[in-house]
């Protein structure tokens, strides 16, 4: 059956800018399991991203080691611009030139009493650890049997010598060795016999959906923001991205247009259009430029985003959507994915935008709250906290015009702000909650994947009493806040 999508009127009033807080998502009958759910997606046309989760540009979001992170679990991630090209680059290198699994690198020395180091197997759920001297050097494993037959005995009594693999082997390789050795981790050292970390058989063969996402080459993927205006940057970073991203607040803008209009046709890797707010915008961007394979949506929805509040203007992320979406499809270009930017705090706000036109999400305050993040955890009485700033904000401002002479200062006030968000854990722990929670909802209505919400994907507004009811209440919460 061909279904006309308009996705307009699936958002209850269309003579208003209603957003995620505006509306919840109606269950249908359904046969779908959440665990079966995929939530496999495009960030771009070329690009497949196993879970719907883009990080946002954002120097307190995304550097190389939550890009990392990220994109082993499926996602991929966005280094900022507050960087200069070289440093951005570097960024860029360490992402590619790391493994595409986790690494972990716990280890015992010889001398420890094996009672000490029971809780380590219990905490990392394996049966084997390695052994490493004062010097850094690899000595070999011990086993979690045998330190349990030999507690009043110290490790270097029940060391065992294995063989070590190179930190940049292949993954086939290390497969093989798992088969050969039964052992249920492998350990990487140097030329020297300098331990370089570990990994697991659980962090090789893969649990759906936290799949890597590689390149051809079987290197993690990433991307990079950049201004409309520096072509060197662009140019550059082309040589070792996935994708790029245009990072300006609103692109639907004749001097940004022509811009990259003149340099498009250079550009050899996808590449990421935005922001976008209307439809009206949309018609005019999709229409002047050629190269177009993704597009960015929503204005003035962050968290740390003050230009609504400043100017007025705003183009919030779930009525942007459609607007954006049906403008890509009346034109006949259904096929480029839409990433939905800003407001999300939930995986139900995810599916929201999923249910009217949405193929992935950009997040900044979720994951800069990961230990991942690029600030250091910040600890204030009894609470843990990460710092978080909109990259319009004043300082994040004031770094870029000192580094970057495209990031030209055409306006005199900030729209941004800066603070304290509560720190959550890894970034493993944070996403896997959140795909857990995007699963649960879709198996509510039905949708074994998000082409299937688009179209199965039901909103209705709530009052103000409802949205209060539909949170948990009448009870003293403990919250980490």
């Amino acid at each position: 059956m061909h279904v006309v999508m308009v996705f307009r009127e699936k958002l209850p009033r269309q003579d208003v800018a209603i957003t995620f807080n505006d509306v919840i998502l109606i269950p249908d009958v359904t046969c779908v399991e959440p665990i079966d759910v995929d939530v496999s997606t495009k960030v771009s046309k070329n690009i497949q991203i196993n879970i719907p989760i883009v990080s946002s540009p954002m120097d307190t979001v995304t550097e190389f080691r939550l890009a990392i992170q990220l994109a082993r679990l499926g996602g991929i991630g966005i280094i900022h611009r507050n960087l200069t090209i070289d440093e951005q680059i570097e960024h860029v290198i360490k992402v590619k030139e790391s493994q595409p699994f986790n690494i972990h690198f716990e280890y015992i020395k010889p001398n420890d009493d094996c009672f000490k180091i029971l809780k380590l197997f219990k905490d990392l759920g394996v049966e084997n650890l390695p052994v490493i001297d004062d010097y850094g050097k690899f000595l070999g494993i011990v086993s979690k049997s045998d330190v349990i037959r030999n507690l009043n005995d110290k490790v270097y009594k029940i060391v065992r010598g294995v063989k070590s693999l190179d930190p940049l082997c292949r993954v086939e390789d290390i497969k093989k060795y798992i088969q050969e050795t039964g052992l249920d981790i492998v350990v990487f050292t140097d030329n020297q016999g300098h331990y370089k970390g570990f990994t697991t058989i659980w962090d090789i063969y893969y649990e759906k959906p936290f799949i890597p996402v590689i390149d051809d080459e079987g290197k993690l993927r990433v991307g990079a923001a950049v201004s409309p205006f520096d072509y060197e940057r662009m140019l550059k970073l082309c040589k070792y991205v996935d994708l790029l991203v245009i990072d300006v607040a609103h692109v639907a803008n004749k001097k940004i247009i022509e811009s990259l209009k003149k340099i498009e046709k250079d550009i050899n890797i996808d590449l990421v259009i935005g922001n976008l707010g209307t439809y009206n915008c949309t018609v005019e961007v999709i229409t002047k430029l050629e190269k177009i394979d993704s597009v960015r949506v929503g204005i003035a929805s962050g968290s740390i985003c003050s230009t609504g509040v400043i100017t007025g203007i705003a183009a919030p992320t779930l009525w942007a959507i459609a607007q954006v979406a049906d403008a890509l499809y009346d034109y006949g270009l259904k096929s480029i994915p839409v990433i939905a930017d800003g407001g999300i705090k939930n995986p139900g706000d995810a599916v929201k935008a999923f249910t009217v036109g949405a193929w992935c999400i950009m997040l900044g305050r979720i994951l800069a709250s990961t230990l991942e993040s690029p600030s250091p955890v910040i600890i204030i009485g009894n609470k843990k906290y990460k710092y978080y700033r909109g990259m319009a904000s004043e300082s994040a401002r004031a770094k870029r015009f000192a580094i970057d002479r495209y990031g030209r200062k055409v306006k005199d006030i900030s729209e941004g702000v800066e603070g304290l968000v509560p720190y959550r854990g890894t970034l493993e722990q944070v996403v896997k909650e959140f795909v857990s929670g995007i699963q649960a909802s879709m198996g509510y209505i039905g949708a074994r994947n998000i082409p299937e919400v688009w179209i199965k994907g039901k909103l209705m507004l709530v009052t103000e009493l409802g949205r209060k009811e539909i949170e948990p209440h009448s009870i003293y919460l403990q919250t980490q806040d």
